[in-house]
């Protein structure tokens, strides 16, 4: 049986967030607190928020989906059992969920509960870690990702690539960009752009990879393993500047090992991602500059002094929902 979790709690009237440290203008409440390592979060087909959480140890098989009312604090166990659920999504009727290196499914009720799971894709390849968080796209498609496990100095084969799966052709997943170490989180903008965080994590020439916000377009090589950051040549991994002047490069780079772990657009600013970092609690406000199909981009510190900063969500009333692997949550209102 799994461990039993916290009670999820919540104020009747939100807790300013004293600790957070926020840009002249935005306030920080906490609305819930009590996770038990919280990742993904969504809004569920019944309006309450939906959150996957570990539940115990990484690797522990008490991972969870929970239902939290953020009015009432009230939750339900909606699933458990699962092994390191970092990602959930609910597309045409069930509930998706991204566990450890398996793509499930569960068949959602009249009512939006989630039935017995099946297994869509299992031993997907990946670099040990996970496959990262769900993304439903603007046609009504999955995007997933297989992080990228080596081969010698290539990637193994199916690795590195984010993929887009339409739920009526499950046996025809479609590459949409390759040479990705870890395209942990993604997200559309208003304009359909896709855009995608790269969890680095490798030593290059001597030192470390930086970690990476992308802009996806269809059909992109983002160079991993012989490539990195801005079209750099990893030299260990035969990388050379010829060839990584071939592939696209990085919008905007963070430090290594900061790994980032969500962006959303922001639902302040036109042209401005958000970007949260787990290693540091921070999150980064990225404007870009569009020029043609490539975009540049300088992060500076939005939000600090969370303890993991974990997931992004953008609220129906242009809020935004900040989790932190410490088990709370906040609201960030303008």
């Amino acid at each position: 049986m799994p461990a039993t979790p916290a009670p999820v709690t919540e104020t009747a009237a939100p807790q300013p967030a004293t600790n957070l440290k926020l840009p002249t203008g935005y306030t920080a409440t906490l609305v819930a607190e009590g996770l038990l390592g919280p990742t993904q979060m969504i809004i569920g087909p019944d309006q309450r928020l939906w959150v996957a959480q570990l539940a115990g140890d990484e690797n522990a098989g008490q991972g969870q989906v929970i239902a939290l009312d953020l009015q009432t604090g009230k939750r339900q166990v909606l699933l458990d059992n699962l092994v390191k659920p970092v990602g959930i999504a609910v597309l045409q009727g069930y509930l998706w969920i991204a566990a450890k290196n398996n793509l499930l499914r569960a068949p959602l009720d009249a009512v939006g509960k989630p039935g017995k799971l099946e297994t869509v894709f299992a031993k997907l390849p990946f670099n040990g870690r996970s496959i990262g968080t769900l993304t439903v796209t603007p046609q009504n498609h999955l995007l997933y990702e297989t992080s990228g496990a080596r081969a010698g100095n290539d990637a193994a084969p199916g690795s590195g690539t984010l993929w887009e799966l339409d739920p009526a052709n499950l046996k025809n997943p479609r590459p949409l960009a390759t040479g990705l170490k870890g395209a942990y989180a993604h997200t559309f903008d208003a304009v359909g752009r896709l855009w995608t965080t790269e969890i680095a994590d490798d030593p290059v020439n001597g030192g470390a990879a930086p970690d990476e916000l992308n802009w996806v377009v269809e059909g992109a090589n983002f160079g991993w393993p012989k490539c990195f950051g801005q079209q750099e040549a990893a030299k260990n991994y035969s990388g050379s500047a010829e060839f990584c002047q071939t592939t696209r490069a990085a919008v905007a780079t963070f430090p290594p090992h900061t790994t980032p772990t969500s962006v959303v657009a922001s639902p302040w600013e036109k042209e401005t991602l958000l970007v949260a970092l787990w290693v540091g609690g921070v999150v980064m406000r990225v404007p870009v500059t569009i020029q043609g199909d490539h975009a540049t981009g300088t992060p500076t510190n939005w939000i600090t002094g969370l303890q993991n900063a974990q997931h992004l969500l953008v609220m129906p009333d242009n809020t935004l929902l900040v989790s932190d692997f410490n088990g709370k949550i906040y609201r960030i209102s303008r």
